[in-house]
């Protein structure tokens, strides 16, 4: 009798109607999307995103849909009614608003309203004016890492908008999980911070060229070949990063998110003697004449090293710590960015590769001969609205060997890289040149300081690197610096 049951059984399975086995299936947002939220969001799928559930079809489902609630035009209605302090922290902050970025490159070409928010500038079909120009440039080429935008189109850097860019976990160019971040990961700041920025010379990266000759490794072990769009060289990674020591050990909330400015935490707050016997800092601990830092990722406390050479007494007052400690920069020479409006592109062939997944996808269809050739059209990277033309980059030269050092505002010798370097240039539909390589006002130095995450020891040769804007200095004997 038994082995009679279990072929009827299987037989009436097999009969369901179609329609039984329809009312069987799940519908409703977590029927399309499955999702393990985190103990401290566990609302339901409208509370964020709206929308209708428990509608059986996608199109009903998603009327009225929020896709992106973190998104900064959203996050007040969304995220304001748990989270006031943290919203009420970064509307000013110059990490969420990109202030200091955008007043940097608009003041250098004498924009009118150098200070305007991001809000102020516009992308532009017809520049008719250098700040015009200037503006189409950062809202089509430079603003892809703003958190009003999803980052490029690449699997290391898709991400999600506003609040969700730090505090979602993305690989692959996908959200991994529904569960946000209390602390964000260091890939959640490499996915801003890569290709020849600070962040990614953390890890000891920097980015080929961008010439075909420069696309190797031609096999790699690696889920995807150009996770940030460009190949790098592995070159020495950050003695802090080697150590197991993540982002946001020195990058605190306050800096990240508050008032503070975006200097991260001073080097002497862990490795000046009299900083560390007066440091309040629950990630600093001494044992005997020890200190020791704790990470927010390393199950470990690391030894800190304090600072007995010499040579500090002598140059502190003189030079700022990554002058000496620095073991390469970035240093990419005559930045040129060209607008291209016309769809003559063939000969574009070895700049399909420059960072940009628009540009490529675009270049890449004119090399074809049988495929669909693309308008050369490029999106606002904050609303996603099409423009003619498409903004290509290239570089003189790039290079890291050498450091360079020049005085700050307060006279202190920093590492500086040539961030103003800028050239740009504009040719229409009609191949007409409308601005032929405009560079930033003669009064504005392309050198910039900045504090490159490449720290390691000094070596027997640092004095070398400070002679020539310093001259000799005689360094004090051990002795006197007790």
């Amino acid at each position: 009798m038994f082995l009679l049951i279990l072929p009827l059984a299987g037989g009436c399975r097999q009969e369901e109607s179609p329609e039984k086995q329809a009312a069987d299936v799940a519908f409703g947002c977590t029927g399309c999307h499955p999702v393990d939220l985190d103990s401290n969001h566990r609302f339901s799928c409208t509370d964020c995103h709206r929308g209708m559930d428990g509608e059986k079809s996608r199109e009903a489902s998603h009327q009225g849909l929020v896709a992106q609630p973190s998104h900064p035009d959203n996050a007040e209605t969304f995220c304001q009614r748990c989270h006031q302090q943290e919203l009420a922290m970064v509307r000013n902050n110059k990490h969420y608003t990109l202030s200091n970025h955008i007043s940097l490159v608009r003041k250098g070409f004498a924009s009118a309203g150098s200070g305007a928010g991001i809000e102020d500038i516009r992308a532009s079909s017809t520049p008719a004016s250098v700040s015009q120009l200037v503006d189409d440039l950062l809202r089509r080429r430079c603003l892809r890492c703003h958190v009003y935008s999803e980052g490029d189109n690449f699997p290391a850097t898709r991400r999600a908008s506003g609040c969700g860019s730090c505090h979602l976990e993305y690989y692959g160019g996908h959200m991994v999980s529904h569960q946000f971040l209390k602390k964000p990961k260091d890939a959640n700041c490499l996915s801003c911070h890569y290709g020849n920025h600070v962040g990614f010379d953390y890890y000891g990266r920097f980015e080929h060229d961008f010439n075909e000759e420069y696309r190797t490794p031609y096999t790699t072990t690696e889920d995807f070949f150009r996770p940030f769009g460009v190949e790098f060289h592995q070159l020495e990674a950050d003695v802090h990063q080697r150590s197991g020591m993540v982002c946001i050990d020195c990058h605190d909330r306050n800096e990240v998110m508050g008032s503070n400015d975006d200097s991260g935490t001073p080097c002497v707050s862990c490795h000046d003697l009299n900083g560390l016997q007066n440091s309040s800092s629950v990630s600093i601990s001494r044992n005997g004449n020890e200190y020791f830092f704790s990470s927010k990722s390393v199950n470990a406390k690391l030894p800190l090293p304090v600072m007995v050479h010499p040579a500090h007494k002598t140059y502190n007052a003189h030079v700022a710590c990554q002058g000496c400690h620095a073991l390469w920069s970035f240093f990419d020479d005559e930045t040129h960015l060209i607008r291209i409006d016309h769809d003559y592109l063939e000969e574009l062939e070895k700049l399909t590769l420059d960072g940009s997944s628009e540009v490529h996808r675009i270049l890449a269809s004119h090399m074809e001969f049988d495929g669909e050739w693309l308008d050369p059209v490029m999106r606002d990277q904050l609303t996603g609205e099409l423009f003619p033309g498409i903004w290509l980059k290239g570089y003189k030269q790039r290079r890291w060997e050498d450091i360079r050092l020049v005085p700050d505002a307060d006279g202190l010798l920093q590492v500086a890289r040539p961030i103003l370097d800028l050239h740009l240039s504009w040719i229409d539909k009609d191949e007409s040149l409308r601005f032929d390589n405009i560079t930033i006002q003669s009064d504005v130095s392309p050198l910039t300081p900045y504090a490159p995450h490449t720290i390691g020891k000094a070596g027997p040769f640092f004095e070398q690197r400070l002679m020539l804007l310093l001259g000799p200095k005689k360094i004090t004997n051990r002795a006197d610096n007790d």
